[in-house]
C-alpha cells in the first residue's frame, strides 16, 4: 500500500462508520480534524479540510511596521470583491496587538455563509481571511480563530454561535474562567463570540449558555489547535502571511508545525523528505526547504508564478522556511516548484502532479446526474478494495466546492453524504448514498412527519446504484431515513440534529429522572436528550416522527452512550438491570426503569467503572426482574 492509499484508507475509515452515537464518538470526531503530518496535497474525504479559510495577502508601503488603516481597508475590500456582506461588521479590541480586530459574516459566490476577519498587527503586516461556516460539529458554538502568539501577555479567541446562544465563558486548563461577549449582528442567523484571557492561563474550552443563562454544553479548543504532543525544540517563528512555525520532537522524528491565526495548518516531517516541501492550506503557501534554498517559485495551473523568499531556521535544524499568499485561492493539485540558491542558481525542480486525485482516478462505470441539482455522482477506485462514491456540484456541509469522495464502499451499513445548494434561495439539501444490496426503497423522513421517497440511479457499468433525495431548505428539516430491504425488518436511521441538546434544555416538563443524577427527555423531531445534574450531556438519536423508541431496536437490543460520569441508554421493555463489561474487564451495573412516555422501552444509567476502558470489546447484558438474561449487546463473552 502506498502513502496515498494509506491516507485515503484512514480518512475513509473515519467517515464510513456513520451510526448512532457511541462511547468513542468524541475520539472519532477529533480524528476527523484537518491536522496532519507531511505534505498533504490530496483533499479527499477528509471533510474538515473544507473549513479552510480564504486568505488575501497585502504587502503595502514597504516592510514591517508600516501598517496603516488603508492596509486593513485594502484587505477588507479584497476579501469582499467576490462576496456579499451579511449583517453588520463587528469591531473588537485586540489585546494582543493593541489594534482593532474586524469580524463579520459574508456569503461566498456559491451562496454559502462565511465568517471573515481582518487582524491588524502591532509590528507586522495585517492579514485577513474568510472561513466557511458549518453546523456539522454538533454544537451550538465553536472556535474560528485566535490572536494568541508568543510573547503576548493577553490573547483573544473568537468564534461563531447559533441563534439562541446568549453566553460564552472561556475555561482554562487550570480551571480559571473568563467571561466572554456575544455580539448579535442584525440580518444573520449567527452570533459572534469573543473571550479575552491572560496567556499564562491558556483557554482549553468554552462553556455555552442560552439567552436565559441555561448551560447548553461545552466545546474543546482542540478542534482549533492541537499541537503535537512531543517536546518543543525552540520558540515559535513568525513568517509572512500570518504563518507561525515551531519545531517539535515527535515519535516519527523532528517536525515543524505551522499555524495561522491560532489555527493549525500542517506539520512537516523533516526526515527523508524532498528538498522543498510546500504545503497549500488556507490559501497560504508555506513550507520547509533545504538550507541552501534561498527562494522558492511555484508555477500555478493558470501560469501565474508565486515566489517566496526563505528564512533560515533559528533552531539549528539546517533548514529554511517560507510563507506567502496563494493567488490561486484554494486547493490545487498540479503545480511546478523550483528552488534557487542565494546566487540565483537553480538547485532543484519538480512538477507536482497528483495523478490519483479525484479527477484523475479511474472511474468505475458511468457517472449519473442527480435530477434538478447540478450534482453528478460516480464510483472510483483509489486502490485495492477502496471503492468510493464521489460527487461534483453543490457545496459540502463543511463549505468546500471541490469534488469530494467518501469511502462508502459496497458493503456494510447504511450511510449517507449531503451536498448543499444555496442559490437560488432558499436553496436545498441533497442526500445521497450507495444502494447496498436488494433494497426496495429509501425514504427521507421529515420533521413534520412527511416521507419523501428517494430515487435510484445506476450508471452503465457502475458497481451499484446510487440513491438520492433533495429537500428544500427551510423550517422543515430531515429527521432521518428508512430503508426497506427485500427481506427483513424496516431499517430506521434517525438523525438527532445539532439542536437536540439545546431544545431539551428549554423544555422543563416531561423529563424522566434516572440513577446517577441523570435525566432523559424525548425531543422532537428525532432526539433522546440526556441531562446530568440538569445540564445537557451526550444525547442519542430518538424516534422518527410518529414512531417509538422501541422501533429503533430493530438491529440491536440496546442503544447507549456515555457522558462525563455515567453510561446510559435504553433497552427492550422488561429489562430491569443492565450489566456492563469493559474491554479491560471492569464491570458496573445500572438499574433500568420503564419509560413514562409510552415509548415501549426501559431507560438505564450506571456509574463509570473505575479504570474502565470503553474501547472495542465492551459489551452490555440485560436481565429481567428474576435475574434471567434477556439480551446481550456487543461481543459474545463468557461472564465470570
Amino acid at each position: 500500500m502506498n502513502d496515498l492509499e494509506e491516507r485515503l484508507r484512514a480518512a475513509f475509515d473515519a467517515r464510513a462508520h456513520t451510526f448512532e452515537t457511541s462511547p468513542d464518538a468524541w475520539i472519532r470526531l477529533r480524528e476527523r480534524r484537518p491536522w496532519r503530518r507531511g505534505v498533504a496535497r490530496l483533499a479527499v474525504a477528509a471533510l474538515p479540510v473544507a473549513l479552510l479559510a480564504v486568505f488575501v495577502p497585502v504587502l503595502l508601503n514597504g516592510g514591517l511596521g508600516s501598517n496603516t488603516a488603508a492596509d486593513a481597508d485594502a484587505i477588507y475590500e479584497g476579501l469582499m470583491r467576490d462576496r456579499t456582506a451579511t449583517g453588520e461588521l463587528v469591531t473588537v479590541d485586540n489585546p494582543t496587538e493593541g489594534k482593532p480586530l474586524r469580524l463579520w459574516f459574508a456569503r461566498a459566490q456559491a451562496g454559502y455563509p462565511e465568517m471573515c476577519f481582518v487582524l491588524e498587527r502591532a509590528a507586522a503586516e495585517p492579514y485577513g481571511g474568510c472561513t466557511p461556516l458549518t453546523e456539522e460539529l454538533d454544537t451550538d458554538a465553536w472556535f474560528v480563530g485566535s490572536t494568541l502568539r508568543d510573547g503576548a501577555e493577553s490573547a483573544l479567541d473568537w468564534g461563531v454561535t447559533l441563534e439562541g446562544v446568549g453566553g460564552i465563558t472561556g475555561v482554562a486548563a487550570d480551571g480559571q474562567r473568563f467571561p466572554g461577549t456575544v455580539s448579535r449582528p442584525v440580518g444573520v442567523p449567527y452570533r459572534i463570540w469573543t473571550v479575552t484571557y491572560p496567556v499564562r492561563h491558556p483557554m482549553s474550552s468554552i462553556e455555552i449558555a442560552d439567552d436565559q443563562g441555561r448551560k447548553l454544553g461545552s466545546w474543546s479548543r482542540d478542534m482549533l489547535s492541537d499541537r503535537p504532543s512531543g517536546k518543543a525544540l525552540g520558540d515559535a517563528l513568525e513568517l509572512p502571511a500570518g504563518v507561525v512555525a515551531r519545531p517539535y520532537e515527535s515519535g516519527q522524528g523532528t517536525e515543524v508545525a505551522m499555524s495561522r491565526h491560532g489555527k493549525d495548518l500542517a506539520s512537516v516531517l523533516l526526515k527523508g523528505q524532498e528538498p522543498v516541501q510546500p504545503t497549500l492550506e488556507e490559501d497560504v503557501i508555506a513550507g520547509v526547504a533545504r538550507k541552501d534554498v534561498a527562494r522558492v517559485e511555484l508555477t500555478l495551473p493558470s501560469g501565474a508564478k508565486v515566489q517566496a523568499e526563505t528564512r533560515p531556521d533559528p533552531w539549528g535544524l539546517g533548514v529554511t522556511l517560507f510563507a506567502t499568499g496563494n493567488p490561486a485561492g484554494g486547493w490545487i493539485n498540479r503545480y511546478g516548484v523550483v528552488a534557487y540558491d542565494a546566487s540565483g542558481g537553480e538547485v532543484w525542480r519538480r512538477d507536482i502532479d497528483d495523478q490519483q486525485t479525484i479527477a484523475d482516478s479511474p472511474v468505475i462505470g458511468e457517472a449519473v446526474a442527480l435530477p434538478g441539482t447540478g450534482i453528478r455522482a460516480w464510483f472510483t477506485s483509489f486502490g485495492k478494495d477502496m471503492t468510493s462514491l464521489c460527487r461534483s456540484g453543490g457545496v459540502s456541509p463543511w463549505g468546500g466546492e471541490n469534488p469530494t469522495c467518501f469511502g462508502a464502499g459496497l458493503k456494510g451499513r447504511f450511510s449517507h453524504e449531503k451536498a448543499v445548494t444555496y442559490l437560488p434561495e432558499p436553496g436545498a439539501v441533497t442526500y445521497y448514498g450507495v444502494v447496498l444490496g436488494p433494497w426496495k426503497s429509501v425514504e427521507a423522513v421529515l420533521s413534520d412527519g412527511r416521507r419523501v421517497r428517494a430515487g435510484f440511479l445506476r450508471g452503465k457499468g457502475a458497481p451499484a446504484a446510487i440513491w438520492h433525495v433533495t429537500i428544500p431548505s427551510g423550517d422543515v428539516v430531515l429527521a432521518g431515513f428508512t430503508v426497506t430491504p427485500q427481506d427483513g425488518p424496516l431499517e430506521r436511521y434517525p438523525e438527532a440534529g445539532k439542536s437536540c441538546g439545546r431544545k431539551g434544555v428549554t423544555i422543563d416538563a416531561g423529563r424522566q429522572a434516572l440513577p446517577e443524577d441523570m435525566a432523559a427527555l424525548v425531543v422532537p423531531p428525532s432526539c433522546l436528550a440526556f441531562f446530568w445534574h440538569g445540564e445537557p450531556t451526550a444525547s442519542l438519536a430518538g424516534p422518527l416522527p410518529g414512531e417509538k423508541l422501541s422501533d429503533l431496536l430493530w438491529d440491536r437490543p440496546a442503544k447507549w452512550t456515555r457522558g462525563a460520569a455515567a453510561w446510559y441508554g435504553y433497552a427492550p421493555k422488561g429489562t430491569t438491570s443492565v450489566h456492563l463489561v469493559t474491554s479491560n474487564g471492569r464491570t458496573a451495573t445500572a438499574k433500568a426503569v420503564p419509560d413514562r412516555w409510552g415509548q415501549g422501552v426501559t431507560l438505564f444509567a450506571g456509574p463509570w467503572p473505575e479504570g474502565g476502558d470503553f474501547s472495542a470489546g465492551t459489551y452490555l447484558v440485560g436481565y429481567d426482574a428474576g435475574g434471567a438474561k434477556l439480551w446481550q449487546d456487543g461481543p459474545v463473552k463468557r461472564e465470570n
